[in-house]
């Protein structure tokens, strides 16, 4: 069933947060998926996201166990965690403290999250003399093994990941395996393209933001990916909800912290496939003089997915409002764009840039 927090009224707003309990969704034959898949469909379109509570793959105990390991992946000294940057596109670290800062999704920032990540289908722009070969800390550096551990955390965010592009196709009146087919993907272009990033916010006092050593948590972006699911243990995201019609909003509004719940918020995929019907959810972490902690999951499709509006959201009334590209395309375009110091959210108008990239035979136009 569903539950509000309690409405936050901000900006002169009020907006509730809606819960979803994923029981129903997670259990075969429940007798109430069909009411959980209408509340799911309507928090899709109306807000973009929705909290998630009992979901048993990832149980508080099993969370709470991935935080201790973040926190220790995190209190490696300064040298292991060198020996793992991503300099040449295949470490797993990133971070202020070794002088490799986030790529900036709005240039005019300087982000102070400190990331640890890991993907089974690396993606990267860089080449390296062994371009295939992920370089993850084994039992040496801690224990148990970064790859081992963090996979069955994949594992696990799968079962749930799944399950819930079912729900959302099923929300939108699609077939069931709409979604999911193109998250698993078929011969060559096995598995999804996902990532998982361990994430760590210090504290930032007022007088070090003013200074500008970091004067946000992570800037304001929409996820490259279909979906996300976030876990949070301290108050510091924010999002931009969409409004009561669906259309994107323009306030800021703070995340509750609910610590046995989970966050799902739509990413530039969906919004792309749903020709807008859904759209991706702005979303940021300021600075605060706390430290927070974070677990995330990008839920992409597999890399050579086509993604195009589909024809079930398309009509003379309502032509194509996106271009075609696959998501591998759409993710170097959007990695090399960073790099280049072309940002992902455009502050002035409050809109993704890269929810609407456009592309030219599926190909970014600046390079056409």
């Amino acid at each position: 069933m569903v539950k509000s927090s309690a409405a936050r009224c901000l900006f002169s707003t009020c907006f509730e947060f809606p819960v979803i309990d994923m029981r129903p969704i997670l259990t075969p034959a429940h007798p109430s998926r069909k009411q959980i898949i209408a509340q799911i469909g309507k928090a899709l379109k109306h807000n973009g996201f929705f909290y998630m509570k009992n979901v048993d793959v990832l149980s508080t105990d099993y969370i709470h166990s991935i935080y201790d390991y973040l926190h220790r992946l995190h209190g490696l000294p300064l040298e292991v965690k060198r020996d793992y940057a991503q300099r040449d596109g295949h470490g797993a670290y990133s971070g202020l403290d070794i002088g490799q800062a986030e790529l900036a999704y709005d240039p005019t920032t300087l982000a102070s999250v400190r990331a640890w990540d890991y993907s089974r289908t690396r993606f990267t722009l860089k080449q390296s003399e062994d371009p295939g070969q992920n370089r993850y800390p084994g039992e040496n550096v801690i224990t148990p093994d970064y790859t081992a551990f963090v996979d069955d955390l994949y594992e696990r965010q799968n079962v749930l990941g799944q399950a819930l592009m079912v729900a959302f196709a099923e929300s939108l009146e699609l077939s069931p395996n709409t979604f999911v087919d193109m998250f698993k993907g078929d011969g060559e272009d096995q598995g999804d393209f996902g990532t998982i990033r361990l994430l760590s916010y210090p504290k930032v006092s007022s007088s070090e933001a003013e200074q500008a050593n970091a004067n946000v948590g992570i800037s304001a972006h929409t996820d490259f990916e279909a979906f996300t699911l976030m876990h949070q243990d301290a108050a510091g995201l924010q999002f931009i909800p969409a409004s009561s019609n669906g259309t994107p909003g323009t306030k800021w509004v703070d995340a509750p912290v609910h610590k046995g719940e989970f966050v799902v918020i739509v990413g530039d995929i969906l919004e792309r496939f749903t020709n807008g019907v859904l759209k991706a959810t702005p979303h940021r972490v300021i600075t605060t003089p706390h430290a927070r902690a974070s677990i995330i999951r990008f839920n992409a499709v597999a890399a050579n997915t086509v993604v195009a509006p589909l024809p079930e959201f398309v009509s003379e009334q309502n032509p194509p409002r996106y271009t075609t590209v696959t998501m591998k395309t759409h993710m170097e375009t959007t990695m090399k764009n960073l790099e280049i110091g072309i940002g992902a959210w455009d502050d002035k108008r409050q809109k993704s840039l890269t929810a609407n990239y456009k592309y030219v035979n599926g190909e970014d136009w600046r390079k056409v």
